[in-house]
């Protein structure tokens, strides 16, 4: 699933290609299992309510992307476990699993690819009253000023949850996900299955630290493509973290730091991976 560096990377990518430009339509495939628009009363309605509308800015929040549009409209983008928002000239053939197509008034195409079908697009309206959405609830910006170090630790000395549970949590920390919760950890030498109100607090301080240099170094590296190749930042080039990782889908290889085997283990329904030697 795309995480906060990878739905930052894409952000950034588009911005320069989107802002300030008008949405001239809205497509879908003839795709009767199609899913993206599941909580949304139709495409006809979906389509006839951006028709025509500006988009006036581009912003993250956690692993979603929130388009002002003007007049008055929120449009949010998930992109679910594989999900792709590509830039594309019109013309351009279509990629295989493309869910939507927003067509720009400078016959520029933002596309919306999704293989597994997880993602999902919501639009706030001036009449909207029970919004299936709210980002208020998720957790502070791991690399904003909110996520302060005082902040982390009175959620850490408070959880009775294993730490990798925790730091996945989008009600704790928004935007961590599967692969920067092992690295994280991992580079934190904090063993997944440690219970979170355990940790000393240097150890907080050393993982409030890592939680934002590993994000930025992700940042500054464009994301991670994975071995399943799905993620691609917006002008559909792969990501270089993936070249740094050290546990991460590396289970059953040395680690890099001691040599001991990576292993892997189930955690609250997820992977984790880890170095048993290094993380303790």
């Amino acid at each position: 699933m795309p995480e906060l560096p990878e739905v930052e990377t894409i952000k950034n990518d588009l911005i320069p290609y989107v802002v300030g430009k008008t949405i001239t339509n809205v497509t879908f495939p003839p795709d009767p299992k199609i899913r993206i628009l599941r909580r949304f009363p139709s495409q006809n309605k979906f389509i006839t309510e951006l028709q025509g509308t500006k988009i006036k800015s581009l912003q993250r929040r956690a692993k979603y992307l929130i388009f002002d549009i003007q007049p008055s409209r929120t449009l949010i983008m998930h992109l679910g476990m594989s999900g792709q928002l590509l830039i594309r000239k019109a013309g351009v053939p279509p990629e295989p699993y493309l869910q939507a197509i927003f067509h720009l008034e400078n016959a520029t195409e933002i596309r919306f690819v999704d293989p597994r079908k997880f993602g999902e697009l919501f639009l706030k309206l001036p009449s909207s009253k029970d919004f299936p959405l709210n980002l208020s609830r998720l957790g502070p910006e791991p690399l904003g000023e909110s996520f302060s170090l005082i902040y982390f630790t009175t959620v850490i000395q408070k959880s009775r949850r294993k730490i990798k549970t925790l730091l996945m949590d989008q009600k704790a920390v928004a935007g961590i996900g599967n692969i920067y919760s092992d690295e994280i950890l991992f580079r934190a030498k904090i063993h997944p299955e440690r219970i979170a109100f355990g940790l000393k607090e240097r150890e907080i301080e050393l993982l409030h630290r890592t939680i934002r240099k590993t994000l930025r170094e992700a940042i500054f590296n464009r994301g991670t493509t994975a071995s399943d190749g799905r993620y691609l930042n917006g002008t559909g080039r792969r990501g270089k973290f993936q070249t740094k990782l050290k546990v991460y889908q590396r289970q059953g290889e040395p680690c890099y730091r001691c040599g001991a085997i990576i292993r892997r283990v189930r955690i609250g329904g997820r992977s984790a991976s880890f170095c048993p030697q290094c993380q303790k």
